[in-house]
């Protein structure tokens, strides 16, 4: 079949032929997790603003695109997590993913023990089954692996601190799940707003860690590039659909923390970054004193 496409599509399989192949460091295992988070975080973000705007330009329903983003978002991942730290790096991946993904459904199972509820909805194999695009992701990855080019270094300083935001967010969001479904609703804001101020801070903690002083701002920019996309072309055309625009559905000033989160999570790491260069500040004021 794919023999038979290059033969209809010559000019397509030759520009495909000229993209470079991506390039990947290795790095040690935690390291390379992160950076596998943050590929899949840039490419999550990257599919589901260009589709996006590609269904409403067709006026199509947007679960297709969810669902690409998802199946696109894994590959890579765990394409990057293989490259950059072996099979122990995937290992640790799907781990997480595992993690995440029983915290999710215990907080789905409580939802429909408390609504008594019989629906498929509520079903652990309709659950299971709605993963699809996590399989196929993983089943691309195997494939799609080769495709990366292992460069020399031991750091991938962008990838990293977009993965310590992307996975600090990912687990708090799933374990907040389970403590929300029983929390009012000053308790929930609280809740949320601390998960978001974490990831940010995450954030900020690697670029300290593993970017050069001088790159800092500058990779930061790149990752606010890609949250404050996807909150723009994607969240705020949905969000402003439901409240006030076109909508009549009303929303408390708590309720704006959880949409507005791209914003406090790079004006958290934004923070950790601007408190670290006062303090090197400082400290050369008080060696320059002496």
């Amino acid at each position: 079949m794919l023999d038979r496409a290059r033969g209809e599509m010559p000019q397509l399989f030759a520009l495909l032929a000229r993209v470079p192949n991506p390039r990947v460091r290795r790095a040690p295992l935690a390291w390379g997790v992160l950076a596998s988070y943050g590929a899949g975080y840039f490419t999550t973000a990257a599919v589901l603003i260009v589709f996006t705007l590609i269904a409403r330009a067709l006026t199509t329903s947007l679960d297709w695109v969810n669902a690409l983003a998802t199946l696109a978002g894994t590959a890579v991942a765990l394409s990057v997590a293989y490259v950059a730290a072996g099979r122990e790096a995937v290992i640790v991946y799907a781990t997480l993913f595992v993690i995440v993904q029983i915290l999710s459904l215990a907080v789905r199972l409580r939802f429909c023990i408390g609504i008594v509820s019989d629906a498929p909805f509520c079903s652990v194999f309709a659950y299971v089954l709605g993963l699809w695009p996590e399989a196929v992701g993983a089943a691309i990855a195997y494939k799609l692996v080769g495709w990366f080019r292992v460069s020399e270094g031991d750091r991938n300083p962008l990838l990293e601190a977009a993965g310590g935001l992307a996975l600090v967010q990912g687990l708090l969001s799933a374990l907040l799940g389970l403590l929300l479904a029983s929390a009012g609703q000053f308790e929930s804001g609280v809740l949320v707003l601390a998960a978001t101020l974490a990831g940010g801070i995450a954030c900020g903690q690697v670029l300290l860690r593993r970017v050069a002083e001088s790159a800092r701002w500058r990779t930061l920019a790149y990752i606010a590039v890609a949250a404050l996309g996807v909150w723009l072309f994607v969240s705020l055309p949905l969000f402003s659909s439901q409240i006030g625009i076109r909508g009549t559905i009303g929303f408390s000033g708590l309720g704006l923390i959880g949409f507005l989160a791209p914003v406090f999570e790079i004006g958290a790491a934004a923070m950790v970054l601007y408190l670290a260069a006062a303090r090197q500040l400082s400290a050369r004021e008080a060696v320059s004193d002496l």
